[in-house]
């Protein structure tokens, strides 16, 4: 487990664009999880998480409320999947996704996606607003994805917890 603090927007862009690089660059960690209150950061992170890949500044990232889920035409493209209200009933387009090496799988209220349906190597990241700005809890699940989370370790200052 790792936490962050994102003290500002320019933060939270850099971090954004270190972990899709580094979630671009293992084709077995396709997957993040994504948790908060509302009004988190959750759209905010995936906004330049997309931003940040080739073909992301083409894309409209919006929060899939309503959609529950929005593709991006990037490299590689991203499935962006809101499951706010999807209690009991999951888009098929999502379970397409999870089985695809080649798609980064950003989903929001991801605690409604049963464990089985998960897939075996992903990160959890919850964001919490904090008086310093948005702290970020991360769990790695796998080993790729722990070797993953290492690898962000030196790349970003981490909170001691």
């Amino acid at each position: 487990m790792a936490q962050i603090i994102l003290n500002s927007l320019e933060d939270t862009a850099r971090f954004a664009e270190m972990l899709v690089a580094a979630v671009s660059g293992d084709a077995k960690t396709r997957t993040l999880l994504l948790h908060g209150d509302l009004g988190s950061g959750k759209t905010t992170l995936t906004r330049f998480m997309v931003l940040s890949l080739p073909g992301g500044s083409e894309a409209e990232v919006a929060s899939p409320s309503f959609t529950l889920c929005n593709h991006y035409a990037t490299v590689p493209p991203v499935l962006h999947c809101d499951l706010y209200r999807c209690a009991g009933s999951l888009p098929e387009e999502l379970f397409d996704a999870l089985d695809n090496p080649k798609v980064l799988n950003i989903i929001e209220w991801s605690e409604l996606l049963p464990d089985q349906d998960r897939p075996e190597e992903y990160l959890d990241i919850t964001l919490k607003a904090c008086e310093e700005g948005r702290l970020l809890t991360i769990q790695a699940h796998g080993s790729r994805a722990e070797a993953l989370l290492r690898h962000l370790r030196g790349q970003w200052p981490m909170r001691k917890a």
